[in-house]
């Protein structure tokens, strides 16, 4: 049982204390989206400019090179155990410099995964070359790839042309580093800005996505998924780098706050754009969802269905509305129970194309049925299946309160109607991940 270092009231943001290379493997649990930001092997001694003061460039004993062969042992076994616990059409964002940045690549390659870019970060703001005698280092890479060669990834690509006045957004972005009012908190040594993390989640991850950084430090990471409607998972050995993560998040609990956080990071056409985005997604939420019960023995044909029957039910010779509401469905979604085993979703699911009355008599196969009308839901395609949809179900979660008649019916293994949101709230994968 891995007990978090901290999680937040609001279940989006937490945090693991310890080496990520024990703990990712302790835990059974797969992400959307991976961004990590590994050690560069940088500090070498040398030195650097600023705000004007010349720096060493040393950030920690965990920054320091022990040779070419230490470098790709190091990133070959994070990687592969960061792959673990991606989904397969998850993608991982990897950022650096020339210091480890063509290790990070060769590895990607070797353990199979596909890049997909190379994103060049260039600083508005980098800091001047100390010794004059070559070019100021002002980009960073980051690369993108996904788990599979051949499975389809998640990109955003209308957003990223809103952002870029209507064009095709190119593999260079220009924007500022770490801004004052990002390091009210404290400042980790690589901190970098929300402008960055914020683009490239928006560009790979739709709503409720889990996020994962194995090198959470500040976690720039996960205030950026919070704000963005994301959920966050984020790893550090070090205290004090925790610490700053939790007080981060803590700053953005205020409402007020966390607006004003998406009014100021850079990279939108204007203050509002990142807000006015994140209302577009919403309503995604509120998609009305059916819950039909299924034999366990009868699960496997699912698959080939495209069609599914609900009962309909009389009183005082009136067909009832049953469950209230069910022609506002969207989706249809199968829950099973057997034996003294918990109510839980099997995985299957599908896209609810009409919902009709029909009396048995118009239903092949179930002309002899003791039920006389069925409401027949036509889908618009064959039943898919996901892992993601397979748990037990939280009944407390999964209705409100005052939602009476949608508690019986699923207490009697009926057909009932919740929303798309409640429904991810009742599988709180989040509470898996921490026990």
């Amino acid at each position: 049982m891995i007990n978090p270092y901290y999680k937040s009231q609001d279940k989006i943001f937490y945090l693991l204390k310890g080496d990520t290379m024990n703990l990712l493997p302790s835990f059974d649990h797969k992400f959307d989206m991976v961004f990590a930001d590994p050690p560069y092997f940088l500090s070498n001694n040398g030195l650097s400019i600023q705000n004007g003061e010349i720096v060493s460039v040393n950030k920690g004993d965990w920054d320091k090179s022990e040779g070419f062969e230490f470098v790709n042992d190091f990133n070959r076994k994070w990687l592969s155990l960061v792959r673990d616990k991606m989904k397969d059409d998850a993608t991982i964002w990897i950022s650096g410099t020339i210091h480890n940045i063509f290790s990070v690549g060769q590895i990607l390659t070797e353990l199979g995964f596909k890049i997909l870019n190379v994103i060049t970060w260039e600083k508005t703001n980098p800091p001047p070359n100390f010794s004059c005698r070559f070019f100021t280092h002002s980009t960073e890479q980051i690369i993108w790839a996904r788990k599979y060669e051949k499975t389809p990834h998640y990109y955003n690509y209308e957003l990223m042309k809103q952002l870029n006045e209507d064009k095709q957004m190119k593999d260079v972005w220009k924007l500022p580093a770490i801004a004052p009012w990002e390091k009210a908190c404290g400042k980790h040594p690589t901190q970098k800005p929300l402008s960055v993390l914020t683009r490239l989640i928006l560009a790979s991850t739709k709503p409720e996505a889990w996020i994962l950084d194995p090198f959470t430090g500040g976690s720039t990471t996960g205030i950026a998924a919070n704000l963005a409607n994301r959920r966050f998972l984020g790893i550090d050995k070090e205290e004090d780098f925790l610490n700053i993560s939790k007080k981060r998040k803590l700053e953005i609990e205020n409402k007020a706050t966390a607006e004003q956080f998406r009014n100021k990071i850079s990279g939108f056409i204007d203050k509002k754009q990142f807000s006015l985005f994140l209302e577009d997604e919403k309503p995604n939420n509120e998609i009305k969802v059916a819950l039909g019960f299924c034999r366990p023995k009868e699960v496997k044909s699912l698959r080939n269905n495209k069609t599914f029957y609900f009962h309909a039910i009389k009183d005082d010779n009136n067909v009832k509305d049953f469950p209230s509401g069910i022609y506002a469905a969207k989706k249809l979604i199968i829950y099973s129970c057997e034996n003294d085993e918990p109510v839980s979703l099997t995985g299957h699911f599908a896209e609810i194309e009409s919902i009709q009355l029909k009396h048995k008599s118009k239903i092949k196969g179930k002309e002899n049925s003791k039920i006389e009308f069925y409401y027949e839901i036509k889908l618009e395609d064959c039943f898919e299946e996901s892992e993601d949809l397979k748990f037990s179900l939280n009944q407390k979660k999964l209705f409100d309160k005052s939602d009476d008649k949608n508690i019986q019916l699923f207490q009697q293994f009926l057909p009932s109607l919740t929303t798309w949101d409640k429904l991810i709230k009742s599988l709180d994968k989040a509470d898996a991940i921490a026990s």
